[in-house]
């Protein structure tokens, strides 16, 4: 039902600077696959390592796979 993305923690003091919650458009859907499309601005999802989650209808999410967005 749908995709997103999670960025890793960056922790330090007890505050993470880095948290960010991005829901992504799904764009294609194939026999047993999705085409998803990332933000075009790179404030919203900056270069890094990010959880990425599919979500079926009832909203339990995946196994998540670590990406890599450069």
């Amino acid at each position: 039902a749908s995709v997103s993305l999670v960025a890793l923690g960056a922790a330090t003091h007890g505050f993470n600077m880095n948290q960010r919650f991005l829901e992504l458009p799904i764009t294609d859907r194939g026999a047993g696959t999705l085409q998803v499309t990332t933000p075009a601005n790179p404030n919203l999802a900056p270069p890094g390592f990010y959880l990425l989650f599919i979500l079926d209808a009832d909203g339990v999410p995946s196994v998540a796979k670590v990406v890599n967005l450069q």
